[in-house]
């Protein structure tokens, strides 16, 4: 029995995923940071709550892409 090859479309988008899912690890915790010192903090507060918790989402999304890419049967797609 033959091994499926690996979805190399879906493999770059997993990859790119991941890629963008760094700079929202990055950005989120500065923003929370930056707002739990300063005078008005919603500012950055609520940008940088919504970029942790997309980081997540992305971070999630990336992993179920390449793994789709790896493991998932033409029969599937």
């Amino acid at each position: 029995m033959a091994q499926p090859s690996t979805d190399r479309e879906v493999l770059v988008k997993g990859i790119k995923r991941l890629a963008l899912s760094v700079l929202f690890i990055f950005a989120g915790p500065i923003l929370i940071y930056i707002g739990a010192g300063s005078e008005h903090p919603i500012i950055f507060l609520m940008p940088g709550i919504v970029f942790a918790i997309l980081a997540v989402v992305f971070i999630f999304q990336g992993i179920h892409l390449i793994l789709d890419a790896m493991f998932k049967s033409n029969k599937t797609r």
